[in-house]
């Protein structure tokens, strides 16, 4: 059982800057910061870590116009088609109505519509696919229950597979958007994403820059934290977890970065430091563009064991140039 992906804000997508964002409602404030949506064509997340699927769960917060029909806004794609083909969940058609559509990059298929009226507010959705394709089941649950149930085909010409998330959405965040989005090959009905965001300098502080650079809710390539020097790490306390009791079934690091034309680190590790000992990933190779880097680990790189929630009480986040 796995985390195959999670996203929540527009850095966790190949085109942030085409993403749409309100900090103000339609979110769960213990857990996010914003949503967010792409009210121009949509954009995708990088491929899953484990790569392909054809069998998942998809999960999120979604807050809706409940007057909107026929709208794409949160689905399961394909990266290679470059077009957001894929299974897509979204309003369907009378008003209030949740409903799932197959996208071609051109046409928008309806599979099936609610016959209640979910949608409207903030409502938490669970899709469940199993075997994308010609003989397909796909269940969606609103708050728990539910809504949808189909079988038949959910196939795309020239698509056999998918490997990551697409947003879609409005003409304006006002319509709607999502928080906590989460992929996994388990059911996800019982799942939260939170985001743990940098409150400030950690342990190392050694790069150039404050943490202010890098927290914001909004991406910017601005005004980046940088090093020229090899092997140097950069750390950050982050946002501290809820109250309550609860597994910990993974942890992202989301980064942008670059490496400017003959510098000397030209490579990036993510990692962390936990109770005074750290360990990083494997280093990624950075282009000359600003691009997001992700890291999803299952266990603990320190203690090599399962996340336990103790562990993010004084979770850093660390950021080490190498080459």
């Amino acid at each position: 059982m796995a985390i195959l992906g999670c996203y929540a804000e527009d850095i966790d997508f190949i085109s942030p800057s085409s993403v749409a964002l309100t900090t103000s409602f339609g979110f769960r404030t213990a857990y996010a910061r914003c949503i967010v949506a792409c009210p121009s064509g949509g954009t995708r997340t990088l491929p899953f870590v484990g790569g392909t699927i054809t069998s998942a769960w998809l999960s999120f917060y979604m807050f809706s116009n409940p007057s909107l029909t026929n709208r794409r806004w949160c689905g399961l794609i394909n990266s290679a088609s470059g077009n957001l083909s894929g299974l897509w969940f979204g309003l369907g058609s009378p008003v209030s109505k949740a409903a799932i559509f197959k996208y071609d990059g051109t046409t928008l298929t309806t599979l099936a519509t609610e016959a209640g009226n979910s949608m409207g507010g903030t409502v938490k959705v669970d899709l469940q696919l199993a075997n994308y394709g010609s003989s397909s089941v796909v269940n969606v649950f609103i708050n728990g229950a539910l809504v949808i149930s189909y079988s038949g085909s959910t196939a795309i010409s020239g698509v056999s597979n998918l490997d990551c998330v697409g947003i879609g959405g409005d003409a304006a965040i006002g319509g709607g958007g999502m928080s906590e989005i989460i992929v996994a090959d388990e059911d996800t009905r019982s799942l939260s994403l939170l985001t743990m965001a940098p409150t400030g300098a950690g342990t190392t502080d050694a790069w150039t820059g404050t943490v202010t650079n890098m927290n914001g809710t909004t991406f910017s390539d601005a005004n980046p934290n940088f090093t020229n020097t090899a092997s140097l790490d950069q750390q950050a306390n982050i946002t501290d977890p809820p109250t309550g009791s609860f597994a910990v079934k993974a942890v992202k690091i989301s980064a942008r970065a670059a490496a400017s034309v003959g510098s000397t680190p030209t490579k990036l590790q993510l990692g962390y430091n936990s109770g005074g000992s750290v360990a990083v990933g494997a280093a990624k190779t950075l282009t000359n563009a600003y691009t997001t880097y992700e890291q999803l680990d299952a266990t603990n790189p320190v203690t090599s064991a399962a996340w336990a929630q103790s562990d993010l009480a004084a979770l850093q986040v660390d950021l080490k140039s190498s080459t």
